[in-house]
């Protein structure tokens, strides 16, 4: 594959970055527990991470396993969504941890450290739309709430599975794991959006139990070989802030556009909740030209 990351991490990593971990881990947190012994490991996990449980839909005893409580639904009106034009929301509670041009067709992880848009999207013709475009990431923690939302008015018109393994997402996996992002598992929706060709990735992570999505009944860390990009026949219409999927703990979304016109809103890094707006999008070149009767 093009531009796929060489070095290679530490082997304590790769011991921990197997699916098998995250599988045991995932065995785990569906484990259903007595009540009381269940609400009080929920009630300590908040008070360690800052998790705020009133937020959720459910009162606390109603949830049966660790699972059911990482993949909580909020409250009606819990995260409001941004509606200005040309302003897009966060499609996830986390930190808006980097944007980016994609002008040299490369993303930055951190300092000293970059990867491929190849890489990332799994290939050259995936990648193509996006080329000198633009990009934003949004790092989820154990804490935050786990469910991704469309950060924009539009259509999934094709996706991609890609297998791969489960490097922490946090800061350890960062330094030390090149390519990060375009190594570990993820789901790619390719988008046709109100601020032109868009794709929303969501990246697995170590302990991250499964990522599903709303279109396609498809669960990861099952051994699955990575998938041929697939059209969505009819697409999926999505309005801003409808659920896209849910990760089964904290990890990454990675959000790439063909626009490059793309600027942040915000400090980088910067917490962010669900629907805050957070980058400021400038219309599609195509929106332009009709302005101007080009």
């Amino acid at each position: 594959m093009a531009g796929k990351p060489q070095t290679k991490p530490p082997m304590w990593l790769n011991l921990l970055s197997n699916p098998q971990v995250s599988q045991a881990m995932g065995r785990l947190v569906r484990l259903r527990a007595p009540k009381p012994v269940l609400q009080t490991a929920i009630k300590t996990f908040c008070k360690l991470y800052g998790a705020d449980p009133s937020e959720a839909e459910r009162p606390l005893e109603d949830f049966t396993t660790f699972q059911d409580f990482f993949t909580r639904r909020l409250k009606p009106g819990a995260r409001p969504i941004e509606r200005a034009l040309g302003v897009l929301p966060s499609p996830a509670d986390g930190v808006l941890s980097i944007s980016g041009s994609l002008a040299n067709d490369t993303l930055i992880q951190a300092k000293g450290i970059d990867y491929t848009l190849d890489a990332l999207m799994g290939g050259k013709e995936d990648a193509d739309p996006y080329r000198g475009g633009s990009y934003a990431v949004v790092y989820l923690a154990p804490k935050n709430y786990h469910r991704v939302h469309s950060p924009w008015q539009g259509e999934i018109v094709k996706w991609r599975y890609i297998a791969g393994p489960l490097y922490p997402v946090n800061k350890m996996g960062i330094q030390h794991v090149p390519g990060l992002f375009a190594r570990n598992e993820r789901i790619i929706g390719h988008c046709e959006t109100e601020f032109g060709k868009a794709a929303l990735i969501m990246v697995g992570a170590t302990c991250v139990g499964h990522m599903r999505v709303c279109f396609s009944d498809l669960c990861t860390i099952e051994g699955k070989p990575t998938g041929d990009l697939t059209r969505l026949t009819p697409p999926v219409s999505q309005s801003r802030g409808d659920e896209f999927g849910v990760f089964e703990m904290g990890s990454t979304v990675v959000l790439v556009f063909a626009n490059p016109d793309v600027e942040p809103l915000l400090a980088i890094p910067s917490p962010v909740l669900q629907g805050q707006g957070i980058l400021r999008v400038a219309p599609p070149v195509s929106s332009r030209e009709k302005r101007h009767g080009v």
